[in-house]
């Protein structure tokens, strides 16, 4: 049905849930996703905003199930594909422990990955010169992990 497409080299992109479920995609369904890159992810939902969180999981003392299955934490032994992990030092909507806890994760398994962390920068790049660098970053690390120039 969709002949154009190369199954074989399915790239993914997300930032802050986007991130999350782009480092899920790749942790959880390496059969489908080739490589990620993760900006911003919420990687542990007892970090994030519990206004937010509470809404869809409940309280933490009353769900801790929810909460194991939705963090991507203890899925870090299972990465298999080229993982980029991307996040603002100063990001105060979800706050850089996310992705250095999954990032310390990844390591402990031995699981390659690559982490870049941005100074002074929030959730979101205030500049459009640092916002189209940081699209170029992410661009070429799809392009090698994907083997798109082969």
């Amino acid at each position: 049905r969709f002949g154009f497409l190369d199954t074989s080299r399915v790239g993914v992109r997300g930032w802050s849930f986007g991130g999350y479920l782009a480092a899920m995609a790749a942790l959880r369904r390496p059969d489908v996703f080739h490589a990620a890159v993760a900006g911003a992810p919420v990687t542990d939902w007892r970090l994030y905003d519990t206004y937010y969180t509470e809404r869809y999981l409940g309280h933490p003392d009353e769900e801790p199930e929810a909460y194991r299955r939705n963090s991507i934490l203890e899925d870090a032994a299972r990465l298999e594909r080229p993982l980029m992990l991307i996040h603002g030092l100063a990001d105060d909507n979800v706050v850089v422990a996310h992705t250095l806890q999954l990032s310390a994760a990844l390591f402990e398994a031995g699981r390659r990955h690559e982490l870049k962390l941005l100074p002074n920068v929030t959730h979101l790049s205030r500049s459009e010169a640092a916002t189209e660098n940081l699209l170029r970053l992410q661009l070429d690390f799809l392009r090698r992990a994907l083997r798109l120039d082969d």
